[in-house]
């Protein structure tokens, strides 16, 4: 008979030890997003509803979710008053081991025109959170655009509209354009050539879009001006690339040309057109 009630407790502590043996198991990874939309530079409309489509993660149990919006002016305003600086930041809850994530975030009407960086985080039960140090949080930038924003035509010496330049190695780039803004006055335009670098997190995902490096890079002060034409600011300028400069180009990069105009509201508005070579 003692050894029968032996057995029996031996039967009735085993489960409880295997129970404490779980509870001991730690969650510590984070969750996983993937963004669908919006996509990395992006334009959006001031006064538009704008769409979020993505997919959450985690191995035990998601919990939150947020999104935020700011904006990346980066002091290209030059202390000028904006016409609204849009910011946005919601959190909202979530729960299970995996999500599909759809939202829409309102850009008011009055909304700046120019470039903001779209964060995306989360959050799982165990307090595992994103982060940037890991790639794990999204950020990307996106363009917000008004009615009032400047306009940048790229053309060619017969007044077309072009989406792409040719240019010659070792001669001297024909740019022709026009900056105009119909509703107000300028107020400085910056032209440059360079190459526009995807910079990838571990995860693989776009997080932003930089340039560096710039062959040439120069801004001009047209304070006042509703209309300026591009081969004019760049009278005395002669943007030559070579060979040599072609070469420093990583795999599948290319060169581009990117007017960027700013205009007495602080609106920032942008066009970029690849560079081609014979």
């Amino acid at each position: 008979m003692k050894k029968t009630k032996n057995w029996l407790l031996a039967i009735l502590i085993l489960p409880a030890f295997y129970s404490c043996d779980d509870d001991d198991t730690v969650d510590t990874s984070a969750p996983q997003i993937t963004l669908e939309d919006p996509v990395n530079g992006e334009a959006v409309a001031a006064g538009t509803a704008m769409d979020v489509h993505a997919d959450l993660e985690d191995d035990v149990n998601l919990a939150t979710y947020s999104i935020t919006i700011h904006d990346n002016f980066d002091g290209h305003a030059h202390g000028r008053l904006l016409v609204e600086n849009f910011s946005f930041s919601e959190s909202y809850e979530v729960e299970g081991t995996d999500t599909h994530v759809i939202q829409e975030v309102n850009i008011d009407a009055e909304a700046t025109a120019g470039p903001y960086h779209f964060i995306m985080e989360a959050i799982d039960a165990a307090g595992n959170a994103t982060s940037f140090q890991d790639d794990s949080s999204i950020e990307i930038e996106i363009w917000i655009t008004n009615e009032t924003m400047a306009h940048i035509h790229l053309m060619d010496a017969n007044d077309a509209e072009i989406d792409e330049l040719e240019g010659t190695l070792g001669e001297a780039l024909a740019i022709y354009g026009e900056v105009e803004d119909e509703s107000g006055t300028l107020d400085h335009v910056l032209i440059s050539v360079g190459h526009l670098e995807e910079e990838a997190g571990a995860d693989g995902h776009d997080h932003g879009r930089i340039l560096e490096d710039n062959i040439f890079e120069e801004e001009y002060e047209v304070e006042g001006e509703t209309s300026v034409l591009l081969q004019d600011l760049l009278a005395n300028e002669s943007i030559i690339i070579t060979q040599a400069d072609l070469d420093e180009l990583e795999e599948e990069e290319h060169l581009y040309l990117i007017v960027q105009a700013t205009d007495g509201e602080g609106n920032i508005s942008r066009n970029a057109i690849e560079i081609h070579f014979d």
